[in-house]
């Protein structure tokens, strides 16, 4: 019995951790989304770099509105 006790405890701790481990890569990816990507493109516009800020701004664009789509199929 204390051995399915000991197994059942190892197989929830594992399972905890796969949830840590993906909620925290939700989060930082929503962060970095939100906050990240705006911000570089603003400071390489700031700094003169419009020829590599418009493209990278195009991407984020088709990123934010393709993949939602793509998802779904």
């Amino acid at each position: 019995m204390i051995t399915l006790f000991a197994i059942g405890i190892i197989v929830f701790t594992a399972k905890l951790v796969h949830f840590a481990f993906k909620a925290a890569w939700g989060i930082t990816k929503g962060v970095l989304f939100v906050i990240g990507v705006p911000a570089m493109l603003i400071v390489l516009f700031a700094a003169g770099l419009t020829a590599l800020a418009v493209p990278l701004l195009v991407l984020a664009l088709l990123a934010a509105f393709l993949l939602p789509v793509l998802k779904r199929c």
